[in-house]
């Protein structure tokens, strides 16, 4: 009975810690960005946001036919309570859409949050983007192919970022594994990130996990090498024995070497 009373207890504080945690954040859901019913996302607002809080607008993975932005709530709570808006879009997955319809959903969201998530005085706040695998890829798209924002906005949309988790970023692969289905090989000139990264664009933050069995260690070589050769900021870790699916997880724990990593990029780049 005692051990009942003492699991019941422990019990009772982990939710009353959680409730504390989740007073510091406001959810605002399903918020349309487009007219399809896809095309909607949800924001994390920390209750003491000003007029310099900063973005983060975070893709979820899946392999471009699974996930939704559900997957990103306990990463958009840990980081709002903390003082940052997270955005966590929803975008197409096949078989309703291939490449690159997926990445015109994030720029139109992306778009969106530029114009809508504005400071008191009407200017747009630092925006920071970012995914974990097949979010990391449309993210970084979106971020390095200007032709993306420039035809879902009209105007200059301005990124000052790009986070990267286990991203496929020579395109062409779902899951490890070839997907002409979804990337159709007419498409193949446009796969490669590092292929559009100039001196223009934002600073990027690259990790990986050395355990990663679908995502080749190349492709954030390539990415950084890219990043470099363009004279931009280049931040990369290599998380050893580390898998795909444990950045993820990685990044929601504020003590862990991925969110250590992610929160000093943000501070960089962006201020506190």
């Amino acid at each position: 009975m005692k051990n009942v009373r003492a699991i019941l207890v422990c019990f009772w504080a982990l939710a009353n810690a959680a409730s504390a945690d989740n007073t510091l954040v406001s959810l605002e859901e399903d918020v349309p960005f487009g007219a399809l019913p896809q095309q909607t996302l949800d924001i994390y607002f920390p209750k003491t946001a000003t007029s310099s809080t900063r973005v983060l607008v975070f893709f979820y993975g899946g392999g471009f036919t699974k996930g939704s932005k559900a997957n990103i709530r306990r990463l958009g709570q840990s980081f709002a309570s903390k003082g940052t808006i997270v955005v966590a879009p929803n975008y197409r997955l096949y078989p309703e859409v291939a490449f690159p319809e997926f990445v015109q959903d994030a720029a139109l969201a992306i778009s969106y949050v530029w114009r809508s998530l504005r400071d008191e005085d009407g200017r747009p706040r630092p925006i920071v983007i970012g995914g974990w695998s097949a979010g990391a890829y449309i993210s970084a798209l979106v971020a390095y192919d200007d032709r993306y924002l420039e035809a879902a906005s009209g105007s200059q949309v301005v990124v000052n970022g790009f986070i990267g988790l286990a991203g496929p970023y020579q395109g062409g692969l779902c899951s490890g594994q070839s997907c002409p289905h979804i990337f159709p090989k007419e498409t193949k000139l446009d796969w490669s990130v590092s292929r559009f990264v100039d001196p223009t664009d934002p600073p990027m933050l690259l990790v990986r996990g050395t355990h990663d069995m679908f995502v080749d260690a190349s492709n954030l070589t390539k990415m950084a090498a890219a990043g470099e050769a363009a004279g931009i900021g280049v931040s990369t870790l290599v998380v050893r024995n580390a898998s795909h699916e444990d950045l993820i997880s990685e990044l929601h724990e504020s003590d862990s070497l991925v969110r250590t990593a992610v929160d000093a990029y943000l501070r960089e780049v962006v201020g506190d």
